[in-house]
């Protein structure tokens, strides 16, 4: 595949346009000021993300990785929230990775990048902010550029890399927390182009890897390669020119190849933060159980059902979410989060979906065993048909529950209640690291714009 550069005769003469890479560098360069509105869904997102890390932290995953690693060191200027302090700040950033993605529970982009911006972003942006010193307002804005970048990338390219294995946060997630790492450094578009170009080459993970550890592995990864990308950059480290779209660049290697090229015309232009959004996960597992883990408990909560009168239970979702819920009977926590089987069981059981019904000895309990072999997934051709669910009692009576968007969707959108919530929830878990005085975090998150030094706000 070569660069095309579509010639556009303007007064006689002709203007070659420039490549879709050097127009993201462009913009990744130029932002300077946000509206109002992203400025605030961006915070909200900031927080939500850093809910997810502290939890994370907790997780089995990250201890395993931390075995692996240098040891956290008291002294050391690098915080990865929840879990310590690093003297190499890539190493941080993929610590701080592993944890935003350890449960699941970070959110999603699934009208653009069909998968999860955020945690990538934020936990490269974190030990840049420290390496940059960082305003708050600055964390905001270079936040909102990856987004947008990550975004925009997933619309212009379709489905085309999913449908080949790829998972988007190993993907779209690389190129757009290498942009918010290039902004945050204040880089110039030569060198955003050469950050783009280096985290291409580390653009890769496999969706194979899903409902195991390596999946927040991904993240990890992600997150160390914008970090790298952006500071190898500003170094004067090479990397080829057009990445997105040169022969054997980004495009040609990671799609099937039935785009020849990337629109990004309209990007800045309506923020992907505002339209079409991203949705907050109020439940620590995947998106596609959901609506059917919405529609269980109002089940519940109407009927108020014992367990044992329920006979059969039948969850429509849409074909693509098949790829993803591999585990009518999981043997791990984190199969338990891409199982409907599991997850509606819990929800009708319990009337509610947390953290802890994701650690391995939860799915030992009866009442959950008994209800599991019981739901199925039935899949409806048209979307707009997915998101029922029946619950089928002993003797015949049915109830049913509809939904066509999940809690939290940008529909339905998470309010700083909701974010606080998972703070608190995420800080209860984490092991170290934690805030003094938590709610001087949850004050400063909601003015983080305000904060001469986005750091000040990991310290408290």
């Amino acid at each position: 595949m070569t660069v095309r550069n579509p010639a556009d005769r303007r007064n006689g003469t002709i203007v070659m346009a420039i490549s879709a890479t050097t127009r993201l560098s462009e913009f990744i360069a130029n932002v300077r000021e946000l509206p109002t509105e992203v400025s605030e869904k961006a915070k909200l997102h900031i927080a939500d993300t850093l809910a997810c890390i502290y939890a994370g932290s907790a997780s089995e995953a990250v201890a395993l990785l931390e075995r692996v690693c240098a040891p956290s060191d008291d002294n050391a200027p690098f915080i990865a929230p929840g879990l310590g302090r690093w003297s190499d700040p890539a190493l941080a950033a993929m610590l701080i990775g592993v944890c935003a993605h350890a449960d699941d529970f970070d959110d999603t982009s699934e009208y653009s990048m069909n998968g999860h911006p955020s945690a990538p972003i934020v936990s490269a942006l974190i030990p840049t902010a420290v390496a940059t010193k960082a305003s708050g307002m600055a964390m905001v804005r270079a936040y909102a550029v990856g987004i947008e970048v990550a975004c925009k990338l997933g619309s212009a390219i379709g489905t085309a890399h999913t449908r080949r294995g790829w998972h988007t946060m190993s993907t779209l997630g690389t190129l757009g927390a290498a942009a918010a790492a290039a902004h945050l450094r204040g880089l110039h578009t030569g060198q955003t182009e050469r950050a783009l170009a280096i985290a291409s080459s580390f653009a890769r993970g496999l969706l194979g890897n899903t409902g195991t550890m390596t999946k927040s592995l991904h993240c990890g990864r992600a997150a160390q390669a914008a970090y790298l990308a952006a500071a190898l950059a500003e170094q004067g480290f090479s990397a080829g020119a057009d990445i997105l779209e040169a022969e054997n660049g980004f495009l040609a290697a990671l799609t099937d190849r039935s785009k020849d090229r990337i629109d990004l015309s309209g990007i800045g232009d309506v923020w992907e933060l505002v339209s079409p959004g991203l949705a907050v996960k109020l439940y620590p597992c995947c998106s596609c159980t959901h609506l059917a883990i919405d529609g269980a408990i109002e089940i519940q909560r109407r009927h108020a059902i014992d367990p044992e009168r329920i006979e059969q239970v039948t969850c429509a979702v849409r074909e693509e979410c098949t790829h993803y819920l591999r585990f009518p009977n999981p043997t791990t926590g984190i199969e338990g989060k891409f199982s409907m089987n599991y997850t509606v069981a819990v929800a009708l059981a319990r009337g509610k979906v947390t953290l802890d019904d994701f650690e391995t000895a939860a799915l030992g309990h009866d009442d959950i065993a008994l209800l599991m072999p019981k739901v199925h997934i039935v899949v409806r051709p048209d979307e707009k048909d997915a998101g029922e669910i029946e619950v089928i009692l002993k003797g015949g009576l049915r109830l049913t529950a509809y939904r066509d968007v999940p809690r939290g969707s940008p529909e339905t959108p998470a309010d700083w209640e909701d974010i606080i919530g998972k703070l608190r929830d995420g800080l209860a878990r984490a092991g170290r690291l934690r805030p003094v005085h938590p709610e001087t975090l949850f004050a400063g998150l909601r003015e983080m714009d305000k904060q001469s030094e986005f750091l000040d706000l990991l310290r408290t």
